[in-house]
């Protein structure tokens, strides 16, 4: 379980540091009109065309520290819109702010979310949150009280920014659903990849609340790399990725950012299961960060499960031999 931090010092610390991991990313500083609580400012946003979000910090009022977000690239001097907030108290407790930081019994920084969604669209709200928001979750002693809260990332993380933006990316997801929900079964018609449904739903266990942050990056990075080699791909929430090959081959790859052997257990099982719902016989993949060692590849390759690992290169996750993996002409 995690446990808020309340120690004024400590939480100035972190959030110096969170502002300083996501202005590294962020190449442009650009002024602009920014709607804030029913008025607007003028402000200066970065902006990081890779991680495609901009970011606004402020020491805000009273006892919050206020950090606003977007995906919109900034205009100069144009109106601009927040995605969401991601703010903290500036000490002790106060469960109406959305944000904290928390820390694991090994002493690692988290920054959590507790679902709080601003903004003026019917239904935009905490239960929209809660019902709608996939990945990593985790109970939090909040003050001698036990709350889920979602995980935005691990602070000390070199893929900090990039776990920042995947959330954001969510929350722009979970809003636009504020309207009929969306089809999420996977058609061959309409295969693209869905971030609003990386990770999973609320209150299910992790074994590793950092690695488990990294997941949605590495599904994003296999995506980019599968389309690089000409395969479409998508996913449904099921399934992290199923790839459709130029020769119409059908590949469905279940990820897991350990290679514990709960993890590798229970992705074969994902992949044996999520098979039956092919209307073709797939090929089953298990990614893993390292290759399993001979007895349990061994124990897969009889289920006719395939590994294929990465590593990462800076903050990416790369796939070596991916293309003669595939066996992509």
């Amino acid at each position: 379980m995690l446990k808020i931090i309340t120690d004024a010092k400590t939480i100035q610390r972190c959030r110096q540091q969170l502002a300083r991991r996501i202005r590294v990313a962020a190449a442009e500083k650009i002024p602009v009109v920014l709607g804030h609580q029913g008025a607007s400012l003028r402000a200066r946003v970065w902006w990081s065309e890779e991680l495609g979000l901009w970011f606004y910090p402020s020491k805000g009022e009273e006892n919050r520290y206020w950090n606003a977000f977007g995906t919109d690239r900034p205009r100069s001097d144009a109106s601009l819109s927040i995605t969401c907030e991601i703010n903290f108290a500036k000490e002790g407790i106060d469960r109406r702010i959305g944000g904290a930081f928390a820390t694991d019994s090994r002493g690692r920084i988290f920054v959590v979310h507790r679902g709080k969604l601003g903004g003026s669209r019917k239904g935009v709200g905490k239960a929209l949150f809660e019902k709608r928001y996939r990945g990593v979750w985790m109970e939090m002693d909040d003050g001698g009280e036990e709350a889920s809260v979602a995980v935005v990332g691990v602070l000390p993380s070199p893929r900090f920014a990039r776990q920042v933006a995947q959330f954001v990316g969510k929350i722009e997801k979970i809003k636009d659903m504020a309207a009929p929900s969306a089809q999420t079964e996977i058609g061959f018609d309409d295969l693209r990849l869905r971030e609003e449904l990386l990770g999973t739903r609320r209150c299910e266990l992790y074994r590793d609340t950092a690695g488990e942050c990294d997941h949605g990056l590495v599904v994003k990075d296999l995506a980019a790399a599968l389309k690089i080699i000409g395969c479409k791909f998508g996913n449904d929430g099921l399934r992290d990725l199923l790839a459709l090959d130029p020769r119409g081959e059908v590949t469905i790859f279940q990820i897991k950012t350990d290679n514990l052997y709960k993890s590798i257990q229970e992705g074969a099982t994902r992949l044996l299961v999520n098979s039956l719902r092919a209307t073709r016989p797939p090929r089953l993949v298990l990614v893993l960060p390292a290759a399993p060692d001979t007895g349990k590849e061994e124990r897969l390759r009889r289920l006719n499960i395939d590994v294929l690992t990465y590593r990462w290169e800076g903050n990416h996750a790369v796939f070596p031999g991916l293309e003669t993996f595939l066996d992509i002409p």
